[in-house]
């Protein structure tokens, strides 16, 4: 699984904007996993699968036929998805699902009102979040790791969007 996981958060990472259906459904399943784990703990693995890709299979629908709203769905996941790793990180585990709440919402607004840059960085900040999860470092490799990952990723979207303006 973590294999998996690191292939999807380096999607994400790099092509976030480019192939933005397809992110929304890999940051869905992603947020699926999570809350799946979460909200029904002790299941089988299979359920966690399944409720990741119920919400990545609704995310990629809103994407193909609402984009605008799609964007928004897209913040909002990613939000969701950062304030639970950080929630993890510093020690608050699953014990409220509020917090990922509200980091959903923050992240919704800020994709609705900055649309192109606002999916390159929170789609960076997933895929880098994944990523660095997936790799059980020391806080502060990780912590490094993940701000670098988020750096190139954006350095490689923002080329990605550039080419693709010019075409």
């Amino acid at each position: 699984m973590h294999f998996l996981i690191i292939v999807l958060g380096l999607i994400v990472l790099i092509f976030g904007r480019k192939i933005f259906w397809l992110s929304v459904a890999i940051v869905g399943f992603l947020v699926g996993m999570e809350f799946t784990g979460m909200l029904l703990v002790d299941q089988p693995q299979w359920v966690m699968l399944l409720g990741g890709l119920a919400a990545g299979l609704i995310g990629a629908l809103l994407a193909v036929f609402f984009q605008r709203a799609a964007f928004a769905l897209a913040g909002f996941f990613a939000g969701v998805y950062l304030t639970q790793i950080l929630a993890q990180t510093v020690g608050l585990g699953g014990s409220s699902v509020l917090f990922p709440v509200i980091g959903g919402v923050i992240g919704a607004i800020v994709a609705a009102v900055l649309m192109d840059w606002a999916i390159i960085v929170l789609s960076c900040l997933v895929g880098a979040g994944a990523i660095a999860t997936q790799l059980t470092l020391r806080p502060a490799k990780g912590a490094i790791v993940f701000v670098a990952l988020v750096i190139i990723g954006i350095l490689i979207q923002a080329k990605l969007m550039e080419r693709s303006k010019e075409s």
